[in-house]
Order: structure tokens, then sequence, then C-alpha cells
């Protein structure tokens, strides 16, 4: 069994394919195994992935999907071919430092952790950071895990217990952007313990042509609300929903707020008529979803900025 299985879902990544393989092929942890899906690529992915499978047969699996599934659904066909002990993401225009997976690996398995986290590089703002801090590692509590749905993060930072993955029967959504808010969050409400490595090991390059960045303002809104709508499903039937409820109201309240952007960014191009609809659809999440008032939630107080809070109540306010 591989102590790792790393998967990359890929679809038209030919000019930062390479890069990204680099130094996976060369980490430090030699037990592993990297999926490569191709998500049905049109340029020249597909041969790049074979390519490299030819010169390490023993690390490298190529799948070629049979159609075109998105990031969510290319991963759920990775999931199908893992065996390691821990699973792990990589996004094909990302990198990777060698010893990443050893030093998480290493982690994992000092308190036979069900996730570890470490920290990443944000090209694009020139910025770094852990969203694990020590003081949320360790075994979890009902605050931990607010904390930890609240800040959000990213599964390509961490690496994940096979067994926990599988238990929880992990599958992202496909053909989507914003396709694994809930299933992250789900991780976070069912783990037992984290653990954390403090060093920027993943570079998150955050391309402007990358997947998330190709979207128009009536796209955001309709995957903005069907990741609202897949929070809400998926934690609120939890057996321990009351003790992270005022994280998971914040995020579905965070994405009615950037959706309410979305929809204001789109007003001059689409008719009265639609965005009235979209409005009442966020009024409805709010009145079904979100039951602690906005002032007694601390991370909707702290997060969310008053301006954004007033725009929101005054939304379900209005009589469509």
């Amino acid at each position: 069994m591989p102590k790792v299985s790393i998967i990359i879902p890929a679809y038209n990544a030919e000019k930062t394919l390479a890069a990204c393989l680099g130094n996976l092929v060369h980490q430090t942890l030699p037990d592993i195994e990297i999926i490569l899906v191709n998500d049905c690529s049109t340029d020249n992915t597909l041969s790049i992935m074979m390519d490299c499978e030819s010169q390490f047969p023993e690390k490298i699996i190529v799948v070629n999907s049979d159609k075109n599934r998105g990031a969510g659904g290319a991963r759920n066909v990775g999931l199908c071919y893992a065996s390691g002990e821990y699973i792990g993401f990589v996004d094909s225009d990302d990198i990777v430092v060698p010893e990443m997976y050893e030093k998480l690996y290493q982690k994992a398995i000092e308190e036979n952790y069900d996730i570890v986290d470490c920290g990443y590089y944000n090209e694009a703002t020139d910025s770094a950071m852990v969203h694990t801090s020590d003081e949320l590692s360790g075994t979890l509590n009902d605050w931990k895990r607010s904390e930890l749905i609240a800040s959000g993060g990213y599964f390509w930072s961490r690496i994940f217990k096979k067994s926990f993955f599988d238990e929880l029967n992990i599958q992202f959504r496909e053909n989507c952007i914003l396709e694994d808010c809930e299933t992250l969050m789900l991780t976070f409400a069912k783990a037992h313990n984290i653990g954390n490595v403090k060093e920027i090991l993943y570079c998150y390059k955050n391309y402007n042509t990358s997947i998330s960045k190709c979207t128009n303002a009536a796209t955001f809104f309709r995957n903005s609300t069907a990741a609202i709508e897949a929070i809400y499903n998926t934690l609120s039937v939890l057996p321990n929903y009351p003790g992270i409820q005022k994280a998971v109201e914040y995020s579905i309240v965070n994405l009615c707020a950037l959706s309410i952007d979305a929809c204001l960014t789109s007003g001059a191009n689409d008719p009265e008529f639609i965005n009235k609809d979209r409005y009442k659809k966020i009024a409805g999440y709010l009145q079904s979803m979100v039951k602690i008032p906005f002032d007694d939630n601390n991370f909707i107080r702290n997060k969310i900025s008053k301006e954004e809070r007033n725009t929101l109540k005054e939304l379900l306010s209005y009589s469509f």
C-alpha cells in the first residue's frame, strides 16, 4: 500500500502540468502514487501525462476520463483509483516542494491524525498562511471545528486518512466551481483530530486562466447558490450541528453576500426581473437556513462588514 495517493485533475493544462509534476515525481517520500486524471482535455495534457508515466511507471497512474466532469468530478474519478494510506490533492497549475508529502505523512503517523495541514504561498497576493494553527490542532472539539469551518482553506494544502475519507463517502460536486466547500467543512465536522506542519510547502499559482476565474457574474451566482444549498444540506443534518452552527451559518451568509455582489455586478446587463428573482432566492436562504441573529454570531460580526450585513438585513425586509 502506498503511503500517500496524490490526485491531480487536469483540463487543458499543457502550459503548467510539466512544472507541476516535476517536484511531485521527485518527492522525498518514496512510497507514493500520483494519479493523473485527464478531464477530456483538447490540448497536449494527455500526452504530457503519458510521457511522465513512461518515465516513472512505478509512481504514475494515468486515467483518461470518458467525459468532462470539472475539477470535482475528476477528483472523484481519481479517488476510485487511490490505494494509499493517506490522500492528497494538487491542482495542475500549482507547485509543491519536494519534501511536502514526507513531512505531512510523518506528522500524520505521529498521532494517527485524520487530517494534516501545511502552509501555502499565494503567488497572486504575495502572501503565505497556515489555516490550522497550533491552537486548532490536536483532538477536535466544537470550538476548534467551528474555527476551522469559518477559516476555510483548501483541500490541496492537506492530506486525509483514506479510511476517514471512505467512512464519510466523500464526493465532490461535478462541473462547477466552489465544488469543495461543503466537503471540506464536513471533514472538519467529523474528523477526530488534525495536525499541522508550520512550513510553506505548497505554492498556489492562482492563474487568471484557472477554472475558478473563468466565469461571469451569472455563472458565479448559480455556483454560489448551489454551494449554499450543499453546505446546508450536508452540515445541518449532523448530530453535532448545534456546536458548529454559528460557523456554518457564517459560511452561508458570506456566500449570500458574495451572491448579492454577483447580482450587482451583472445588474446592468440582466433584465430587472432576473435580479429580482435572485434577490428573492438569497432572502429565502437567509430566512430558512440562518436561525441565529447576525448580531449574536461572532463569526458574522467579525468577518462580514457592517455594510454587507445591513444590505442582507434590508434584503430580508423587501416585499417581492
